[in-house]
C-alpha cells in the first residue's frame, strides 16, 4: 500500500511532467544569439554597418592604390620625356665640344671637357667614351669593370643622334662625328634622384589625400549603413518579440522603398498571426486546445480515427430540471458556468481535457489526445476534486437546497474519431466506455465518485472502495459491482482540498479580469 505522500505528489504529476518537458525543450533548443558550429569554427557576428564600412573602405583604398599607380606611371613617363629632352641638348653640346680634342688626339683636353661638363650638370653621374680602336675611358663614379658599364658597352653603338640606351638606368649616347666619320661614342649616365624626390612628394600627397578620402567615405558609409540597418535591427527585435508570443508589435511604416515594403509586410504578417492566435483561443474555448493547436501548427494535421484505452469522467447536476424551472435563466447560466469553470481547471490540472458540455453535464476524457500511463488514477483524483469543489463552492438552488453533482468514472476501450456530418464534425470519443461512465454518474445521489470494482482495482494504493452492490448497467450483459471511492488518508484529502482552493482562487481572478475587460 502506498503512503500518503505518494497520493499527494501524484496529484501534481501532470504539471511536473509538462514543466520537465518545457525545460528539456528549452535546453535542447539552440539559443538565438548562438551561431551554428561547423568543425569547431564559430561564425563571428559582424553588424551590417561595419560590413558596409569595411567593404567601402576597402574599395576606396583599392581605387586610390590603382589611381596612385596610374598617376605615378604617367608622371614618370612625363619626367622621362622631360629628362630626354634635356639630355638630348646636353649630350649633343658635349659631343660638339669633344670634336677638336678627339680630332687632335688630346686626351688631357678630353678629360677637362668631361670633368667640366659633370661639374656644370649635377644630374650627370659619369660617362663612358669608346674610341673606334675599342679603347674605353670612364669618368665620374663610373668604372669600366662594373657590370653596369659592361651592359652599357654591349648596347653602345655609333649613332648620329642622341638616343637612350635600352638599359634599366638612364644612359644617353651619341657619336662624335667628323666628316661622317665616328671618332668615338659618348654615353652619359644621368641621375634619377630628381625622380625619386618627385615620386616621394607625390606619394606623400596622394597618401594624405587617400587617408582623408577613406576616412570621410567610411564615416559617410557608416552613417548611411546605420540609417539603412536601423529598420532591419527593428525588424529583428520585433521578430524576436513575435517568436516569444507578443503579437502586439507594430513597426513604423515610413518611406517608399524596399525596407519600408518589408516593414509593411511584417506588420501584415504580425496582424495575421495575432488573428490566428485569437482564433486559436476562440476555438480552444469550444474544442480541445491540443487538437486546435495541432491543426493551427500544421495545415496537414490529420485527426485519425481508431480505438484507444481512455478514462471517461461524467458529472451532472442533481435535480437540474427543477432548478432550471424555479430559477431565473441568467442565474442558471451563471451557476453552471461557475461549476464548469472549476471542473475544467481541475480536469486540466490532472492531465485530462473536457470533451464536451451536455446541458447540465460535463464529460472529461483522460489518456487522449495526451497519453497518460496513469490515466485511471488521475481521472479518479479529478473526480474526487470535483466533489470537493462542489462542497467548497456551496451554492444553493432556487428553494435553498444545496446544488450537488453526481460524478461517475469508467475506463475502457473507446472509439476516437470524427463524428458528425460533412459540414460539421466533432472529434470525440464514443463507445461502451463512455456510456458506462454516464450510467455510473446516474447511480449516485450527488457529491460521490461512483465507479466499478474492476476500474477501482486499476487505481493502485491509497484509495478506499465502498461497495453499493451489484448493478445492472444498460448495454452491459453482466451485472457490475459498483461502489463509492474515497481517499484513505487525511493528508491526501488535504492535498486535494488545497488544490481545489487554489483552483477556486484562479477561477475567481479570471472571472474578475473578464468583468474588468
Amino acid at each position: 500500500m502506498q503512503n500518503d505522500d505518494t497520493i499527494s505528489s501524484e496529484s501534481a504529476l501532470p504539471v511536473r511532467l509538462v514543466e520537465q518537458s518545457v525545460e528539456q525543450t528549452a535546453e535542447q533548443a539552440p539559443k538565438a544569439d548562438q551561431q551554428p558550429r561547423e568543425s569547431g569554427w564559430v561564425n563571428p557576428r559582424i553588424p551590417i554597418r561595419w560590413r558596409w564600412t569595411g567593404l567601402v573602405g576597402f574599395a576606396v583604398t583599392l581605387a586610390v592604390l590603382v589611381l596612385y599607380v596610374i598617376v605615378l606611371d604617367v608622371e614618370h613617363d612625363a619626367w622621362i620625356n622631360s629628362q630626354a629632352a634635356q639630355a638630348e641638348l646636353q649630350v649633343d653640346r658635349l659631343t660638339d665640344e669633344f670634336k677638336l680634342p678627339m680630332l687632335s688626339g688630346s686626351s688631357s683636353e678630353t678629360d677637362i671637357i668631361a670633368q667640366r661638363f659633370m661639374d656644370k650638370v649635377p644630374a650627370v653621374l659619369g660617362m663612358l667614351i669608346r674610341f673606334p680602336d675599342g679603347q674605353v675611358i670612364a669618368f665620374g663614379s663610373i668604372k669600366v669593370s662594373d657590370r653596369t658599364s659592361k651592359g652599357v658597352l654591349k648596347k653602345l653603338h655609333a649613332t648620329k643622334t642622341v638616343v637612350q640606351l635600352p638599359v634599366k638606368t638612364l644612359w644617353y649616347a651619341k657619336s662624335v662625328m667628323y666628316d661622317k666619320t665616328s671618332m668615338g661614342t659618348v654615353a652619359v649616365r644621368f641621375s634619377e634622384r630628381a625622380w625619386a624626390e618627385m615620386a616621394g612628394k607625390l606619394s606623400q600627397t596622394i597618401f594624405v589625400a587617400a587617408v582623408l578620402v577613406v576616412l570621410f567615405s567610411s564615416l559617410l558609409v557608416y552613417w548611411i549603413a546605420g540609417r539603412m540597418a536601423h529598420p532591419i535591427e527593428m525588424l529583428a527585435a520585433a521578430a524576436a518579440k513575435v517568436s516569444d508570443g507578443d503579437y502586439t508589435v507594430q513597426l513604423p511604416e515610413q518611406g517608399n522603398d524596399e525596407l519600408s515594403d518589408a516593414l509593411r509586410q511584417f506588420n501584415e504578417m504580425v496582424r495575421g498571426l495575432a488573428h490566428k492566435e485569437e482564433l486559436r483561443g476562440v476555438f480552444g474555448r469550444y474544442l480541445n486546445p491540443k487538437l486546435v493547436s495541432d491543426v493551427f501548427e500544421s495545415a496537414d494535421a490529420e485527426m485519425k480515427s481508431g480505438r484507444q484505452e481512455v478514462s471517461v469522467l461524467f458529472a451532472d447536476m442533481v435535480c437540474f430540471a427543477h432548478f432550471s424551472e424555479s430559477t431565473d435563466t441568467a442565474k442558471v447560466v451563471t451557476v453552471l458556468n461557475q461549476y464548469f469553470e472549476l471542473f475544467h481547471r481541475i480536469v486540466t490540472h490532472y492531465g485530462g481535457h473536457v470533451d464536451k458540455y451536455i446541458g447540465d453535464a460535463v464529460m472529461a476524457v483522460f489518456n487522449h489526445p495526451e497519453n497518460d500511463q496513469h490515466h485511471v488514477r488521475h481521472a479518479a483524483l479529478a473526480g474526487l476534486a470535483m466533489v470537493q469543489a462542489c462542497q467548497k463552492l456551496g451554492l444553493n438552488g432556487g428553494e435553498g437546497e444545496p446544488i450537488r453533482f453526481r460524478v461517475g468514472l469508467n475506463s475502457g476501450q473507446a472509439i476516437v474519431g470524427n463524428i458528425g456530418a460533412a459540414q460539421r464534425l466533432e472529434y470525440t470519443v464514443i463507445g461502451d466506455a463512455v456510456n458506462v461512465a454516464s450510467r455510473m454518474a446516474g447511480l449516485g445521489d450527488g457529491d460521490k465518485l461512483i465507479m466499478s470494482r474492476h476500474n477501482f482495482d486499476l487505481l493502485g494504493d491509497g484509495f478506499e472502495f465502498c461497495s453499493i452492490g451489484m448493478c445492472d448497467i444498460k448495454g452491459i450483459s453482466q451485472p457490475l459491482e459498483v461502489g463509492m471511492v474515497y481517499l484513505e488518508s487525511q493528508e491526501a484529502r488535504q492535498a486535494i482540498e488545497d488544490m481545489v482552493d487554489a483552483t477556486r482562487l484562479d477561477s475567481q481572478a479570471a472571472s474578475e479580469g473578464q468583468r474588468d475587460a
